[in-house]
C-alpha cells in the first residue's frame, strides 16, 4: 500500500460481543498492515475494549437484533451519515441485522466494496412470518452487497438452495471460518494437567469421572432440550459421568424453565453460567467428551476450539458442522434425537482409545485447515484483491486511492 492513502475499512456487527469474540486479532492485523480500521456495533464494554487496539477507531451505534421499524430506520440513517463522513472503501457487515442495515447504508452512501458474511441461518429452525422475514433480510443483504460470504461450505450450499444469494456471488474462503482458531490459546499439545485438575476439583468430581461438556448459549437451537432428554439414560448407563453446561441462558431462544430445573436438580449436572475468557481453554482441558447437540450452525467455533484441544466430539449432522468429519474426528448423530445422542455418548465414554484417536485427528484437521493465522491471511488477501479489482473502476469522487500494488 505504498504511496497511497490508507485503505479505510469498516467492520460491523449488531452486538459488540460478536466483534470481541471473533475479530480483535483481525482488526489488529489490518491496522498493523496500514488499513484505517473502524469498528461499528451497539455500545458496550466489549466495543470500548476494541478501541484500545492501536489504529482501530470504534463507533457505538444502537442496533436492535429483532425487527423494529422505527428504531431500524434511525439506525439506518445514523449509519448512512457515518459512512458519508468516513468515506470508507470497504464496509464488511456480519450477522443478519448488521448485514441488512450495513449493506443498505453503504449502498446509499456510495461505498464501492460492500461485503456481507452469513454466519448461520436462524431461518432453518423458524416457521411462518418470522421465517419469511429472515429470508427477506438475507436476500436483501446479499443483493445490496458486492460480494457475500458463507463461513462454511455446507452453509453456502443451503443458502444457494434456498435462493438467498446467487451461487456465483456467494463465496466461502478456504475451508471456511470467519476468524479461525488461535492454536496457541487452544493448544492440544500443551500441558494442561494443572488447569484440568483445578477445574475438576472445583466441580467436586471424583477421579474416575468422565466429564461431558457443552460450551455456548443455552438455547433451544443448541439442542439443550435434547441433551436434557438424553441425560437420564446417559446417567443411568454411566454412573461415573458428569455433565457440565457453560454458558448464559439465551432469552431470545429460551429453553423451557422446567428443562433447566430438571438439569439443575441432578447431582451430576453442573451449570456454570458464562465462563471467562481465560477459563475457556481450561474448561476444554477438564473435559473428556465435548457434546454439541445443535440444530443448526454456521461453522461451529466451539467445535473448532474443542477439536484444537484434542477433544473427541459427539454432535449432530446439521448445516455448519464442517468442523467435524463423522467417524474420523468425532461422532455425528441425527438432530432432535435424544436416544441417538445417548448412544453416541455412551459408546465414546466406554472407549478411551477411540476418544484419543478422534481427538488427535480433530486437532490435526484444525491445525491444517482452520488456524487463525491462515484464515487471517485469506481475509487480508481477499480485501486487497477486491481493492485491486474494484477501486480503479469506480468514480474517483468515491475514493482518493490509486490501485494497490
Amino acid at each position: 500500500m505504498t504511496n497511497s492513502p490508507a485503505l479505510r475499512i469498516v467492520v460491523m456487527t449488531t452486538v459488540p460481543q460478536t466483534l470481541a469474540a471473533f475479530f480483535p486479532r483481525q482488526l489488529r492485523s489490518l491496522a498493523a498492515s496500514g488499513f484505517d480500521v473502524h469498528a461499528v456495533s451497539s455500545p458496550g464494554p466489549d466495543l470500548d475494549d476494541l478501541g484500545a487496539i492501536p489504529g482501530v477507531t470504534t463507533h457505538a451505534l444502537t442496533m436492535e437484533r429483532q425487527p423494529h421499524p422505527v428504531r431500524d430506520a434511525i439506525s439506518l440513517g445514523q449509519l448512512f451519515l457515518l459512512f458519508r463522513r468516513l468515506r470508507p472503501q470497504i464496509v464488511h457487515s456480519h450477522t443478519p441485522k448488521a448485514g441488512l442495515l450495513g449493506m443498505a447504508a453503504a449502498k446509499l452512501a456510495g461505498v464501492p466494496i460492500r461485503l456481507y458474511t452469513i454466519h448461520g441461518l436462524p431461518l432453518e429452525t423458524r416457521t411462518g412470518s418470522w421465517r419469511r422475514f429472515l429470508e427477506f433480510a438475507e436476500r436483501a443483504s446479499s443483493s445490496l452487497s458486492t460480494r457475500t460470504y458463507a463461513v462454511s461450505h455446507s452453509l453456502r450450499k443451503v443458502a444457494v438452495k434456498l435462493g438467498l444469494c446467487p451461487e456465483k456471488k456467494l463465496v466461502t474462503l478456504g475451508a471456511g471460518s470467519c476468524a479461525g482458531v488461535d492454536l496457541e490459546r487452544f493448544s492440544g499439545e500443551a500441558d494442561w494437567s494443572v488447569q484440568r485438575a483445578l477445574v475438576r476439583h472445583g466441580l467436586g468430581l471424583p477421579e474416575d469421572a468422565v466429564l461431558l461438556s457443552f460450551l455456548g448459549r443455552l438455547a433451544k437451537d443448541k439442542g439443550i432440550g435434547v441433551l436434557a432428554a438424553a441425560w437420564p439414560e446417559i446417567a443411568r448407563r454411566l454412573p461415573q459421568a458428569h455433565l457440565l453446561l457453560a454458558g448464559d441462558l439465551d432469552v431470545t431462544d429460551p429453553i423451557p424453565t422446567e428443562t433447566i430445573a430438571e438439569l439443575r436438580s441432578h447431582p451430576r449436572v453442573h451449570l456454570l453460567g458464562s465462563v471467562s475468557y481465560l477459563d475457556v481453554p481450561a474448561t476444554y482441558a477438564a473435559t473428556d467428551i465435548f457434546v454439541l447437540p445443535t440444530f443448526r450452525e454456521g461453522l461451529s467455533q466451539v467445535a473448532l476450539e474443542a477439536s484444537a484441544m484434542g477433544l473427541a466430539i459427539v454432535s449432530t449432522c446439521v448445516t455448519g458442522l464442517d468442523a467435524i468429519v463423522g467417524g474420523e474426528t468425532g461422532i455425528l448423530v441425527p438432530a432432535h434425537n435424544p436416544a441417538a445422542l445417548a448412544v453416541g455418548v455412551i459408546h465414546l465414554a466406554g472407549d478411551a482409545e477411540l476418544r484419543r484417536q478422534l481427538g488427535e485427528a480433530a486437532r490435526e484437521r484444525v491445525r491444517t485447515r482452520f488456524s487463525a493465522a491462515s484464515v487471517d491471511q485469506l481475509w487480508m488477501d481477499e480485501y486487497l484483491q477486491l481493492v485491486n479489482e474494484d477501486l480503479p473502476t469506480v468514480d474517483p469522487a468515491c475514493t482518493p486511492l490509486r490501485k494497490v500494488v
